[in-house]
């Protein structure tokens, strides 16, 4: 949980230094496309850790694959985290 609150926490904090004022987007059609192309990579892996994860639990019990669960919903979070703060800066640029 301690993970998830710094990510959480990471999120806010990318947000606020990039200062909300309700400008315009700037975002290029190049920028829009990347961020699309990252959206679907983030999806992509996720089903992946999922799936693994779900394989894991079949063959060796829940217990013993929570850490790997855990460890997957973590980069699941922080892939996400990246690719919504790299959503924000090209907003704001």
């Amino acid at each position: 949980m301690k993970t998830m609150n710094l990510v959480a926490s990471g999120i806010v904090a990318v947000t606020m230094s990039l200062g909300f004022t309700g400008c315009k987007s700037n975002e290029t059609a190049a920028e829009k496309a990347e961020t699309a192309e990252r959206r679907t990579a983030d999806n992509a892996r996720q089903e992946y850790r999922n799936a693994k994860d779900e394989v894991c639990e079949l063959i060796d019990g829940k217990m013993e694959c929570m850490a790997k669960k855990i460890g997957n919903k973590t980069k699941t979070a922080v892939d996400k985290t990246k690719t919504k703060a790299n959503e924000i800066k090209n907003k704001v640029d």
